[in-house]
């Protein structure tokens, strides 16, 4: 599901402002795009003013770009009060390999080392969750060049669910991909944990029902989601597995419209531990 556009507008964290940027604003992120450090792991080719300016215009008018906030400072936590920290971005899924939005971000170097990454992506996730309504969120990184990112994503919940060769970040060469994941079960409250819990058991279950995942998989990924959002210490291990199940059967019965169509491995899916290990 991609986000409701409706609700994108400024929002806040502990520390910065994130405010969504337009046209106007592309020179604020081709200046950021300046350093070389930032943009390598960025796609396409940012090696002149000419060409950093006309990727952030393509950038923030993109139809797969939802939304790209500027991070903005306005105490001068990091960087001089009101100048721009970096920028974080919400994607479409790509085709074939995710169940919700992509989050992706860049960062100042004055602002690596002081836990800028982290909690943006915080935020973003939870405003994505909270007041967007999507199910899934997703993240790409390139391990070769920012592990880092990798270790911001897996603090805030998200799991390894597929390794992919990407060749475009640099034109003909292939880089290997790491594909991060975290679904909204698997965050709920106590209190929304068995609604939450049967939403997304139903939705997978209508993929499930078309051949591309397996129950035994799926019902093992929710389980772990429903430990991990309360619901098994809320109502026992069994009733949580009925819950479930039911839901599952429910989704594989169901015809109507395919909330998440996506390509999954036999293997599992997020919160199969076998499929996040790395």
């Amino acid at each position: 599901m991609q986000p409701d556009l409706s609700l994108t507008r400024e929002i806040h964290s502990r520390r910065f402002d994130l405010r969504p940027l337009g046209l106007g604003d592309a020179t604020l992120f081709a200046d950021l795009a300046a350093d070389t450090e930032i943009v390598k792991n960025l796609v396409g080719d940012w090696s002149t003013a000419r060409k950093r300016l006309e990727n952030a215009r393509a950038w923030i008018g993109s139809e797969h770009s939802l939304v790209i906030w500027g991070v903005f400072d306005p105490d001068g936590a990091v960087v001089p009060a009101g100048d721009l920290v970096g920028i974080c971005g919400v994607e479409t899924a790509l085709p074939g390999m995710g169940a919700g939005p992509s989050i992706f971000y860049a960062f100042r170097q004055q602002a690596w080392g002081q836990g800028v990454a982290s909690e943006i992506a915080a935020t973003v996730i939870d405003f994505l969750f909270d007041e967007a309504g999507v199910d899934a969120v997703e993240a790409l990184v390139l391990p070769n060049i920012n592990p880092a990112s990798a270790r911001v994503l897996e603090k805030h919940g998200m799991r390894l669910v597929g390794r992919y060769p990407m060749a475009s970040y640099t034109g003909d060469d292939c880089l290997p991909t790491m594909k991060y994941e975290i679904w909204r079960a698997q965050v709920a409250l106590p209190a929304d944990a068995c609604a939450c819990t049967a939403e997304a058991a139903f939705k997978i279950g209508q993929f499930v029902g078309d051949g591309i995942s397996s129950f035994d998989a799926m019902s093992a990924a929710l389980l772990v989601s429903a430990h991990e959002n309360g619901l098994v210490d809320l109502v026992g291990i069994d009733e949580a597995r009925e819950v479930i199940y039911a839901a599952l059967r429910a989704g594989m019965a169901d015809d109507g419209w395919l909330y998440f169509r996506v390509e999954r491995e036999q293997r599992g899916g997020p919160g199969d531990k076998d499929s996040t290990a790395d």
